[in-house]
Protein backbone atom coordinates (compact mmCIF):
# COMPACT_ATOMS: atom_id res chain seq x y z
CA UNK A 1 0.00 0.00 0.00
CA UNK A 2 1.26 3.67 -0.75
CA UNK A 3 2.58 4.95 2.19
CA UNK A 4 0.30 7.68 2.17
CA UNK A 5 -3.06 7.03 0.57
CA UNK A 6 -6.09 8.99 0.02
CA UNK A 7 -9.27 8.30 2.44
CA UNK A 8 -12.71 9.34 1.65
CA UNK A 9 -14.71 9.18 4.06
CA UNK A 10 -18.64 8.85 3.26
CA UNK A 11 -21.16 8.97 6.59
CA UNK A 12 -24.91 8.49 5.32
CA UNK A 13 -26.60 9.67 7.79
CA UNK A 14 -29.55 7.71 9.43
CA UNK A 15 -28.87 4.47 7.55
CA UNK A 16 -30.00 1.23 9.17
CA UNK A 17 -27.72 -1.54 8.79
CA UNK A 18 -30.82 -3.84 7.62
CA UNK A 19 -32.25 -1.98 5.11
CA UNK A 20 -28.52 -1.27 3.21
CA UNK A 21 -27.12 -5.18 3.70
CA UNK A 22 -30.10 -7.25 4.41
CA UNK A 23 -33.28 -5.84 2.70
CA UNK A 24 -35.53 -7.04 -0.02
CA UNK A 25 -35.12 -4.04 -2.51
CA UNK A 26 -32.19 -3.51 -4.52
CA UNK A 27 -29.19 -1.85 -3.77
CA UNK A 28 -26.12 -2.79 -5.90
CA UNK A 29 -23.96 -0.52 -5.39
CA UNK A 30 -23.17 -0.68 -1.39
CA UNK A 31 -23.62 -4.64 -2.59
CA UNK A 32 -20.57 -4.38 -5.04
CA UNK A 33 -18.47 -1.66 -2.82
CA UNK A 34 -19.34 -4.52 -0.08
CA UNK A 35 -18.39 -7.39 -2.46
CA UNK A 36 -14.96 -5.40 -3.27
CA UNK A 37 -14.01 -4.69 -0.22
CA UNK A 38 -14.14 -5.95 3.86
CA UNK A 39 -17.44 -5.42 5.52
CA UNK A 40 -17.72 -5.25 9.02
CA UNK A 41 -21.40 -6.96 9.21
CA UNK A 42 -21.45 -6.42 13.50
CA UNK A 43 -20.50 -2.75 13.44
CA UNK A 44 -22.38 -0.41 15.96
CA UNK A 45 -22.65 3.20 16.54
CA UNK A 46 -21.49 5.03 20.16
CA UNK A 47 -24.84 7.47 19.34
CA UNK A 48 -28.35 7.21 18.41
CA UNK A 49 -28.14 10.59 16.95
CA UNK A 50 -25.41 12.87 15.06
CA UNK A 51 -23.90 14.64 17.63
CA UNK A 52 -22.56 11.74 19.82
CA UNK A 53 -22.27 9.27 17.26
CA UNK A 54 -20.09 11.96 15.07
CA UNK A 55 -18.71 13.13 18.01
CA UNK A 56 -17.11 9.81 18.28
CA UNK A 57 -16.28 9.23 15.32
CA UNK A 58 -14.05 12.33 14.50
CA UNK A 59 -12.39 12.29 17.66
CA UNK A 60 -11.95 8.39 18.30
CA UNK A 61 -13.51 8.61 21.94
CA UNK A 62 -16.56 8.08 23.62
CA UNK A 63 -19.23 10.61 22.97
CA UNK A 64 -19.98 11.68 26.41
CA UNK A 65 -16.14 11.88 27.45
CA UNK A 66 -14.19 15.96 27.97
CA UNK A 67 -17.11 17.58 28.27
CA UNK A 68 -19.80 15.95 25.92
CA UNK A 69 -20.94 15.51 22.54
CA UNK A 70 -22.60 19.18 21.31
CA UNK A 71 -19.71 21.15 21.53
CA UNK A 72 -15.55 20.38 20.61
CA UNK A 73 -13.83 22.17 23.48
CA UNK A 74 -10.62 23.94 22.32
CA UNK A 75 -8.22 20.95 23.57
CA UNK A 76 -9.88 18.29 21.58
CA UNK A 77 -7.71 16.70 18.91
CA UNK A 78 -9.56 15.49 15.95
CA UNK A 79 -9.75 13.30 13.42
CA UNK A 80 -8.87 15.99 10.35
CA UNK A 81 -6.26 17.13 12.16
CA UNK A 82 -4.09 14.06 13.02
CA UNK A 83 -4.32 13.76 8.86
CA UNK A 84 -3.15 17.74 8.33
CA UNK A 85 -0.16 16.74 10.63
CA UNK A 86 0.55 14.26 8.55
CA UNK A 87 0.83 15.95 5.17
CA UNK A 88 -2.42 14.91 3.66
CA UNK A 89 -4.87 17.90 2.45
CA UNK A 90 -7.96 17.78 4.25
CA UNK A 91 -11.80 18.45 3.42
CA UNK A 92 -15.54 18.74 4.66
CA UNK A 93 -18.57 18.81 2.86
CA UNK A 94 -22.08 18.54 4.06
CA UNK A 95 -24.89 19.93 5.40
CA UNK A 96 -25.69 18.38 9.26
CA UNK A 97 -26.45 21.37 11.13
CA UNK A 98 -24.93 19.04 14.32
CA UNK A 99 -21.14 19.08 12.74
CA UNK A 100 -20.96 22.78 12.07
CA UNK A 101 -18.29 24.78 12.36
CA UNK A 102 -20.34 27.18 15.21
CA UNK A 103 -20.07 23.57 17.18
CA UNK A 104 -16.19 23.63 16.38
CA UNK A 105 -16.33 20.69 14.09
CA UNK A 106 -14.38 22.52 11.36
CA UNK A 107 -10.95 22.22 13.38
CA UNK A 108 -8.21 20.66 10.82
CA UNK A 109 -10.18 21.11 7.90
CA UNK A 110 -8.36 22.98 5.16
CA UNK A 111 -11.73 23.12 3.28
CA UNK A 112 -14.84 22.97 5.43
CA UNK A 113 -17.94 23.50 3.11
CA UNK A 114 -21.23 23.14 5.09
CA UNK A 115 -24.51 24.24 3.54
CA UNK A 116 -26.72 24.73 6.78
CA UNK A 117 -27.06 28.61 6.27
CA UNK A 118 -27.69 31.07 3.21
CA UNK A 119 -24.36 32.50 3.66
CA UNK A 120 -20.66 31.62 3.85
CA UNK A 121 -19.66 31.31 7.36
CA UNK A 122 -16.95 33.41 6.83
CA UNK A 123 -17.70 37.69 7.14
CA UNK A 124 -21.14 38.23 7.56
CA UNK A 125 -22.09 35.18 9.24
CA UNK A 126 -19.56 36.24 12.56
CA UNK A 127 -20.93 39.96 12.23
CA UNK A 128 -24.95 39.13 11.33
CA UNK A 129 -27.32 39.29 14.34
CA UNK A 130 -28.78 36.16 15.58
CA UNK A 131 -32.10 36.89 15.13
CA UNK A 132 -31.44 38.16 10.85
CA UNK A 133 -29.71 34.72 10.49
CA UNK A 134 -32.52 33.08 11.81
CA UNK A 135 -34.86 34.68 9.58
CA UNK A 136 -32.80 34.59 6.74
CA UNK A 137 -32.32 30.67 6.98
CA UNK A 138 -35.52 29.89 7.30
CA UNK A 139 -36.52 32.36 3.92
CA UNK A 140 -34.12 30.21 2.55
CA UNK A 141 -35.27 26.63 3.71
CA UNK A 142 -38.95 28.04 2.45
CA UNK A 143 -37.33 28.48 -1.06
CA UNK A 144 -35.81 25.28 -1.54
CA UNK A 145 -37.40 22.27 -2.71
CA UNK A 146 -35.24 19.70 -0.33
CA UNK A 147 -34.62 20.41 3.67
CA UNK A 148 -30.84 19.23 2.93
CA UNK A 149 -28.28 19.44 0.50
CA UNK A 150 -28.94 16.24 -2.18
CA UNK A 151 -26.36 14.06 -2.75
CA UNK A 152 -26.26 14.64 -6.71
CA UNK A 153 -24.90 18.63 -5.24
CA UNK A 154 -22.87 16.71 -2.65
CA UNK A 155 -21.08 14.44 -4.98
CA UNK A 156 -20.70 17.64 -7.38
CA UNK A 157 -18.71 19.13 -4.81
CA UNK A 158 -16.88 16.32 -4.31
CA UNK A 159 -15.66 15.56 -7.71
CA UNK A 160 -14.56 19.35 -7.93
CA UNK A 161 -12.46 19.29 -4.76
CA UNK A 162 -10.70 16.16 -5.14
CA UNK A 163 -10.11 17.25 -9.21
CA UNK A 164 -8.32 20.05 -7.74
CA UNK A 165 -6.48 18.81 -4.82
CA UNK A 166 -2.92 17.42 -4.78
CA UNK A 167 -2.34 14.05 -3.13
CA UNK A 168 -2.57 12.85 -0.59
CA UNK A 169 -6.31 14.09 0.77
CA UNK A 170 -8.28 13.37 3.25
CA UNK A 171 -12.46 14.01 2.52
CA UNK A 172 -15.07 13.43 4.57
CA UNK A 173 -19.07 13.73 3.53
CA UNK A 174 -22.09 13.21 5.49
CA UNK A 175 -24.94 12.60 3.07
CA UNK A 176 -28.35 13.62 4.72
CA UNK A 177 -30.14 12.41 2.24
CA UNK A 178 -31.70 9.23 3.64
CA UNK A 179 -32.13 11.44 7.81
CA UNK A 180 -35.75 12.55 7.88
CA UNK A 181 -38.16 14.45 6.25
CA UNK A 182 -38.23 11.62 4.04
CA UNK A 183 -38.50 12.74 0.23
CA UNK A 184 -39.62 10.30 -2.32
CA UNK A 185 -36.32 9.58 -3.62
CA UNK A 186 -35.24 11.90 -5.90
CA UNK A 187 -38.81 13.47 -6.74
CA UNK A 188 -37.74 16.98 -5.96
CA UNK A 189 -41.04 18.96 -5.79
CA UNK A 190 -42.25 21.35 -2.86
CA UNK A 191 -45.66 19.24 -2.78
CA UNK A 192 -43.46 16.40 -1.79
CA UNK A 193 -41.05 18.63 0.79
CA UNK A 194 -43.48 19.90 2.46
CA UNK A 195 -45.70 16.73 2.88
CA UNK A 196 -42.55 15.04 4.06
CA UNK A 197 -41.50 17.44 6.52
CA UNK A 198 -45.30 17.58 8.16
CA UNK A 199 -45.39 13.79 8.20
CA UNK A 200 -41.97 13.36 9.80
CA UNK A 201 -42.76 16.14 12.56
CA UNK A 202 -45.94 14.14 13.44
CA UNK A 203 -44.11 11.52 13.54
CA UNK A 204 -40.64 11.73 14.76
CA UNK A 205 -41.76 15.18 16.80
CA UNK A 206 -44.81 15.87 17.64
CA UNK A 207 -48.04 12.84 17.62
CA UNK A 208 -46.36 9.75 16.63
CA UNK A 209 -49.60 7.98 18.29
CA UNK A 210 -51.38 9.41 15.49
CA UNK A 211 -49.94 8.14 12.92
CA UNK A 212 -52.39 5.99 10.78
CA UNK A 213 -51.37 2.85 8.96
CA UNK A 214 -51.25 4.42 5.32
CA UNK A 215 -49.02 7.21 6.89
CA UNK A 216 -46.80 4.77 8.72
CA UNK A 217 -46.46 2.71 5.21
CA UNK A 218 -45.67 6.19 3.45
CA UNK A 219 -42.67 7.13 5.68
CA UNK A 220 -41.14 3.75 5.20
CA UNK A 221 -41.61 3.52 1.46
CA UNK A 222 -40.17 6.99 1.38
CA UNK A 223 -37.49 6.37 3.42
CA UNK A 224 -36.55 3.13 1.62
CA UNK A 225 -36.81 5.02 -1.56
CA UNK A 226 -34.16 7.50 0.15
CA UNK A 227 -32.16 4.67 0.14
CA UNK A 228 -32.41 3.36 -3.31
CA UNK A 229 -31.85 7.52 -4.16
CA UNK A 230 -28.43 7.24 -2.44
CA UNK A 231 -27.37 3.78 -3.89
CA UNK A 232 -28.20 5.03 -7.23
CA UNK A 233 -25.63 8.35 -6.64
CA UNK A 234 -23.17 6.98 -4.95
CA UNK A 235 -22.39 4.47 -7.77
CA UNK A 236 -22.31 6.87 -10.64
CA UNK A 237 -19.78 9.14 -8.49
CA UNK A 238 -17.53 6.14 -7.66
CA UNK A 239 -17.76 4.99 -11.12
CA UNK A 240 -16.88 8.48 -12.12
CA UNK A 241 -13.86 8.42 -9.93
CA UNK A 242 -12.23 5.45 -10.91
CA UNK A 243 -12.98 6.22 -14.33
CA UNK A 244 -10.44 9.55 -14.04
CA UNK A 245 -8.27 6.97 -12.12
CA UNK A 246 -8.97 9.47 -9.18
CA UNK A 247 -9.90 5.77 -6.79
CA UNK A 248 -6.57 4.34 -7.75
CA UNK A 249 -4.67 5.17 -4.73
CA UNK A 250 -8.17 5.69 -2.19
CA UNK A 251 -9.62 3.92 0.92
CA UNK A 252 -12.90 4.41 0.66
CA UNK A 253 -15.26 3.95 3.86
CA UNK A 254 -19.26 3.92 4.02
CA UNK A 255 -20.58 3.76 7.38
CA UNK A 256 -23.65 5.13 9.05
CA UNK A 257 -23.82 7.42 11.62
CA UNK A 258 -27.15 5.47 13.35
CA UNK A 259 -30.48 4.15 12.38
CA UNK A 260 -34.02 5.22 12.27
CA UNK A 261 -36.57 3.20 14.09
CA UNK A 262 -40.18 2.73 12.86
CA UNK A 263 -42.11 2.34 15.47
CA UNK A 264 -39.74 -0.73 16.74
CA UNK A 265 -40.00 0.19 20.18
CA UNK A 266 -42.96 2.69 20.06
CA UNK A 267 -41.54 5.53 17.95
CA UNK A 268 -40.09 7.11 15.10
CA UNK A 269 -36.62 8.84 13.85
CA UNK A 270 -33.82 8.46 16.32
CA UNK A 271 -34.61 9.93 20.01
CA UNK A 272 -35.30 6.72 21.35
CA UNK A 273 -32.89 4.30 23.81
CA UNK A 274 -30.07 2.48 21.89
CA UNK A 275 -32.18 -0.12 20.24
CA UNK A 276 -29.84 -2.32 17.58
CA UNK A 277 -32.41 -0.42 14.91
CA UNK A 278 -30.66 2.84 15.95
CA UNK A 279 -27.23 1.43 16.18
CA UNK A 280 -26.61 -1.75 13.80
CA UNK A 281 -25.05 0.60 10.72
CA UNK A 282 -23.00 -0.54 7.38
CA UNK A 283 -19.57 -0.26 7.64
CA UNK A 284 -17.99 -1.32 4.30
CA UNK A 285 -13.99 0.07 3.51
CA UNK A 286 -12.49 -0.66 0.30
CA UNK A 287 -8.83 -0.66 -0.06
CA UNK A 288 -6.63 -0.09 -3.30
CA UNK A 289 -5.18 -3.09 -5.35
CA UNK A 290 -1.66 -1.80 -3.68
CA UNK A 291 -3.38 -2.59 -0.32
CA UNK A 292 -1.87 -5.36 1.19
CA UNK A 293 -5.08 -6.86 2.59
CA UNK A 294 -7.24 -9.73 1.41
CA UNK A 295 -10.56 -8.38 0.15
CA UNK A 296 -13.14 -9.36 -0.58
CA UNK A 297 -13.85 -10.41 3.19
CA UNK A 298 -16.46 -10.57 5.54
CA UNK A 299 -15.92 -9.46 9.06
CA UNK A 300 -18.28 -10.53 11.70
CA UNK A 301 -16.83 -9.46 15.27
CA UNK A 302 -18.63 -6.99 16.95
CA UNK A 303 -16.76 -3.78 16.04
CA UNK A 304 -17.56 0.07 16.85
CA UNK A 305 -17.93 3.08 15.22
CA UNK A 306 -15.10 4.98 16.56
CA UNK A 307 -12.13 2.22 15.85
CA UNK A 308 -12.79 4.32 12.11
CA UNK A 309 -11.04 7.24 13.02
CA UNK A 310 -7.88 4.72 14.10
CA UNK A 311 -8.00 2.36 11.46
CA UNK A 312 -8.00 5.19 8.88
CA UNK A 313 -4.80 6.50 10.78
CA UNK A 314 -3.30 3.21 10.71
CA UNK A 315 -3.95 2.93 6.92
CA UNK A 316 -2.33 6.12 6.73
CA UNK A 317 1.25 5.31 8.87
CA UNK A 318 0.22 8.41 10.52
CA UNK A 319 1.55 9.88 13.22
CA UNK A 320 -0.94 10.74 16.55
CA UNK A 321 -0.52 13.61 18.04
CA UNK A 322 0.18 13.68 21.89
CA UNK A 323 -3.01 14.57 23.02
CA UNK A 324 -4.78 12.27 20.58
CA UNK A 325 -2.84 9.28 21.90
CA UNK A 326 -4.41 10.11 25.38
CA UNK A 327 -7.81 10.96 24.62
CA UNK A 328 -8.53 8.37 22.02
CA UNK A 329 -10.63 5.15 23.00
CA UNK A 330 -10.89 3.61 19.47
CA UNK A 331 -8.73 1.04 18.17
CA UNK A 332 -7.45 0.18 14.69
CA UNK A 333 -9.19 -2.68 12.79
CA UNK A 334 -6.10 -3.48 10.59
CA UNK A 335 -5.38 -6.50 13.23
CA UNK A 336 -8.74 -7.91 13.07
CA UNK A 337 -8.47 -8.17 9.19
CA UNK A 338 -5.74 -10.66 9.94
CA UNK A 339 -7.41 -12.72 12.73
CA UNK A 340 -6.92 -10.93 16.02
CA UNK A 341 -9.72 -10.10 18.63
CA UNK A 342 -10.70 -6.47 19.65
CA UNK A 343 -9.30 -6.21 22.97
CA UNK A 344 -13.14 -5.58 24.16
CA UNK A 345 -15.95 -7.58 23.84
CA UNK A 346 -18.58 -4.79 24.77
CA UNK A 347 -20.00 -1.80 22.46
CA UNK A 348 -20.83 1.05 24.26
CA UNK A 349 -23.58 3.94 22.93
CA UNK A 350 -24.10 7.02 24.98
CA UNK A 351 -26.34 10.12 24.64
CA UNK A 352 -27.41 13.86 26.25
CA UNK A 353 -30.32 14.16 25.80
CA UNK A 354 -31.27 17.62 23.98
CA UNK A 355 -32.07 20.35 26.33
CA UNK A 356 -31.99 18.19 29.44
CA UNK A 357 -29.07 16.91 31.72
CA UNK A 358 -30.38 13.69 31.32
CA UNK A 359 -28.27 10.72 30.18
CA UNK A 360 -28.62 6.80 28.28
CA UNK A 361 -26.79 4.10 27.99
CA UNK A 362 -26.44 0.86 26.47
CA UNK A 363 -23.86 -1.41 26.37
CA UNK A 364 -23.90 -4.73 24.27
CA UNK A 365 -21.89 -7.73 24.01
CA UNK A 366 -22.56 -10.34 21.17
CA UNK A 367 -25.22 -12.12 23.09
CA UNK A 368 -26.60 -9.66 25.80
CA UNK A 369 -27.79 -5.86 25.53
CA UNK A 370 -28.35 -3.35 28.51
CA UNK A 371 -29.80 -0.11 28.55
CA UNK A 372 -30.47 2.37 31.21
CA UNK A 373 -32.98 5.15 30.56
CA UNK A 374 -31.35 8.38 33.11
CA UNK A 375 -34.32 10.54 32.72
CA UNK A 376 -36.58 7.48 34.08
CA UNK A 377 -33.96 5.76 35.80
CA UNK A 378 -35.18 2.53 34.23
CA UNK A 379 -32.95 -0.71 33.47
CA UNK A 380 -33.34 -3.26 30.48
CA UNK A 381 -32.06 -6.23 29.39
CA UNK A 382 -32.23 -8.20 26.40
CA UNK A 383 -30.98 -11.96 25.34
CA UNK A 384 -30.15 -11.21 22.09
CA UNK A 385 -29.80 -14.72 21.18
CA UNK A 386 -33.46 -15.35 21.69
CA UNK A 387 -35.01 -11.89 21.53
CA UNK A 388 -33.02 -10.37 18.68
CA UNK A 389 -35.56 -7.71 18.37
CA UNK A 390 -35.33 -6.56 22.05
CA UNK A 391 -39.02 -6.95 23.11
CA UNK A 392 -38.73 -9.11 26.31
CA UNK A 393 -36.98 -6.67 29.34
CA UNK A 394 -35.24 -9.04 31.93
CA UNK A 395 -33.84 -6.35 33.83
CA UNK A 396 -36.23 -8.04 36.97
CA UNK A 397 -35.18 -11.11 36.43
CA UNK A 398 -31.56 -11.70 35.73
CA UNK A 399 -28.46 -10.14 37.49
CA UNK A 400 -27.43 -6.52 35.99
CA UNK A 401 -23.99 -7.10 38.32
CA UNK A 402 -22.10 -6.99 35.12
CA UNK A 403 -23.81 -3.99 33.30
CA UNK A 404 -24.82 -1.39 36.43
CA UNK A 405 -20.60 -2.00 36.93
CA UNK A 406 -19.88 -0.76 33.47
CA UNK A 407 -22.50 2.18 34.01
CA UNK A 408 -21.13 3.53 36.86
CA UNK A 409 -17.35 3.08 35.49
CA UNK A 410 -18.55 5.07 32.21
CA UNK A 411 -19.83 7.67 34.83
CA UNK A 412 -16.72 8.07 36.49
CA UNK A 413 -15.09 8.22 33.39
CA UNK A 414 -16.96 10.95 32.08
CA UNK A 415 -16.65 13.01 35.71
CA UNK A 416 -13.21 12.66 35.67
CA UNK A 417 -12.49 13.49 31.71
CA UNK A 418 -14.78 16.27 31.97
CA UNK A 419 -13.62 17.82 35.03
CA UNK A 420 -12.29 21.47 34.99
CA UNK A 421 -12.81 21.64 30.88
CA UNK A 422 -14.88 24.54 30.04
CA UNK A 423 -17.49 24.49 27.24
CA UNK A 424 -19.22 27.96 26.08
CA UNK A 425 -22.56 28.67 26.38
CA UNK A 426 -23.76 27.54 23.00
CA UNK A 427 -26.48 29.50 21.23
CA UNK A 428 -28.24 27.03 18.30
CA UNK A 429 -30.39 30.77 17.96
CA UNK A 430 -27.52 31.38 15.43
CA UNK A 431 -29.61 30.30 12.25
CA UNK A 432 -28.78 26.66 13.04
CA UNK A 433 -31.90 26.35 15.25
CA UNK A 434 -34.41 26.52 12.46
CA UNK A 435 -31.92 23.27 10.71
CA UNK A 436 -32.12 21.66 13.87
CA UNK A 437 -36.44 21.97 14.34
CA UNK A 438 -36.57 21.17 10.48
CA UNK A 439 -34.93 17.94 10.67
CA UNK A 440 -36.91 16.78 13.62
CA UNK A 441 -34.79 17.82 16.74
CA UNK A 442 -36.34 19.10 19.69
Amino acid sequence: MPTQPNVLFLVVDSIRYDTARESDFPTPNIDRLADNGVEFTNCFAQGVSTAPSMTAMLTGRYPLDYGGHWYLEEEQPTMAEQFQRNGYTTGAIHSNPNVSRLRNFHRGFDTFEENILPFEADGIVERAPDDLLRYANKFARVLRRTPYMPIETVNEHLRNWISEKSEPWFLWTQYMDVHGPYLPGDDFTYRNKFRAERLWRKAAVNTPEQVTDEEHEELWENYRKEVRYLDRELGSFLDELDSRGQLDDTVVILVGDHGDEFTEHGRYGHGNLPYDELTHVPLIVQFPESADIEQPATVDTLVRTIDILPTMLDIADAELAPEMKERIEGESLLPVLEGDDPSYDMVVTEKEMRGEDHLRFGFRTAETKYLYDGKEDEHYLYDLTTDPAEQQNLADSESLDQFTTALDDRLRKIESTSAGVEIPDFDDHQGVEERLSALGYK
